[in-house]
């Protein structure tokens, strides 16, 4: 129903005083919904643009700069600094792809957009076997869209990947995504605690999933989860 096919005119014909009062309150609520949406997506818009235009090119300048202190600080330090530099600008550009949407991406638009960005500033190679027309809720496609990011980056970053999968699909009443990687792996049970999986797992628990990891020392690593 749009607010156009119900038009004052008609309400007044109608003689029925409590259908017209249904009418016009049906018209009244379609009306301040179509303000209200278009407002929540014009402020969408306005935090969008106010994160590239600050902190996003504030972290681009950091990461252009930082090869000046080549030499001065330890190799170690400057390592986690571009690595802490590379993750805030990767969260950055979510936040802002998130936000100027018109509407809630369907989970593989989101999946591989997000996977391939990260894939190409991490410089590996992925490869996508997405099962389309999964629909989640968004809070379920963010946690899914992040974990997924989260473990492609880190199989560049701390395996050594050249190249990653991701893997998409519905299993009867579950959604399962796996990522898995080319990588040195290494000893997952000793590395439970790590902040980067300790994080992925928190993720999916926060929207009823759980997070499997599988790894050795040279045989990489997968990352599955079920929701």
């Amino acid at each position: 129903m749009t607010i156009s096919t119900l038009r004052p005119s008609r309400l007044a014909k109608t003689r029925n005083p409590a259908v017209a009062a249904v009418v016009a309150a049906v018209v009244v609520s379609s009306y301040w919904h179509v303000r209200l949406s278009k407002a929540v997506l014009e402020e969408r818009q306005r935090i969008a643009r106010g994160l590239h235009d600050g902190p996003a090119q504030e972290l681009a300048y950091l990461m252009r700069h930082l090869t000046a202190l080549d030499g001065v600080a330890d190799g170690d330090t400057l390592d986690r600094l571009r690595w802490a530099v590379e993750r805030a600008q990767l969260e950055s550009w979510r936040a802002i792809n998130t936000l100027a949407a018109p509407g809630g991406q369907a989970l593989e638009i989101a999946l591989v957009e997000s996977a391939r960005e990260v894939a190409e500033r991490s410089g590996i190679e992925l490869e996508l076997d997405i099962v389309p027309g999964i629909r989640l809720s968004p809070a379920r496609t963010e946690a899914l869209v992040r974990i997924a990011c989260e473990a492609v980056a880190n199989a560049a970053r701390h395996g050594g990947a050249d190249r990653a999968r991701v893997s998409l699909e519905r299993d009867g009443s579950r959604v399962r995504m796996r990522v898995s990687d080319s990588g040195r792996g290494f000893n997952a049970s000793a590395a439970a605690g790590g902040f980067g999986l300790s994080s992925m797992r928190e993720r999916a628990r926060s929207v009823g999933g759980e997070v499997r990891i599988s790894s050795a020392p040279g045989r990489g690593c997968e990352v599955e989860v079920a929701l």
